[in-house]
């Protein structure tokens, strides 16, 4: 079982977060219907494409905050994998004396391997747990306050509709997109200049 540093938001381990497992963003609350009611869409309709996802990441917001959330948890990956590394020692250790050995000590060795993959295997579980913990709360952070922005500019651009294609074939529902129609960088760069992030910013995600 060996350990290895997850690429997709910086990640705890992949052991810890298979890869490609990002939290979703809770969906903003509707806005309330205008007197007149709903505005009449006419003509053809007109939509958008949008990567939800690395639009957060790519936030200066969601940048700092994902450095420090990978501070935050790099003394628990350090333990997981200081734990992995005695493991081996044991494990190699009883595969040289395996003939030398006697029994009674080879029953020995077997449970210090068996207890201390039992301990591991549950520090590695809950550290899972607290790190998609960690990082819904950072995709929420950032997510809650890009929405009002994206129907701003979906708005103002006349968009009936912007799809979200953070998710990979088969998974996602769309199958083709015109590249022309993506404004995931015009987002990232209505968010950095409506929340510029400044050295006093908060660091916490």
């Amino acid at each position: 079982m060996k350990l290895r540093s997850l690429l997709l938001v910086g990640g705890l381990c992949a052991v810890l977060l298979p890869s490609g497992l990002l939290a979703q963003v809770k969906p903003a609350a509707p806005a309330a219907p205008s007197p007149s009611g709903p505005p009449t869409v006419t003509g053809p309709s007109k939509m958008a494409v949008i990567n939800i996802q690395e639009a957060i990441m790519t936030t200066a917001e969601g940048k700092k905050l994902d450095a420090a959330l990978q501070a935050r948890f790099a003394p628990k990956r350090a333990e997981i994998e200081s734990a992995q590394k005695e493991i081996t020692t044991l494990q190699n250790q009883l595969n040289a004396g395996g003939n030398t050995m006697s029994q009674t000590a080879k029953d020995d060795l077997n449970r210090q391997i068996q207890t201390k993959q039992r301990d591991a295997q549950q520090n590695m579980d809950n550290a899972q747990s607290d790190y998609q913990t960690a990082q819904t709360d950072l995709m929420n952070t950032v997510g809650g306050k890009m929405m009002p922005i994206l129907k701003s500019y979906a708005e103002e651009h006349g968009y009936t509709a912007v799809i979200d294609v953070s998710l990979p074939w088969p998974q996602s529902p769309v199958l083709y997109y015109n590249p022309g129609t993506v404004i995931t960088s015009d987002i990232v760069k209505l968010y950095d200049q409506a929340h510029p992030v400044t050295a006093s910013s908060t660091g916490k995600p």
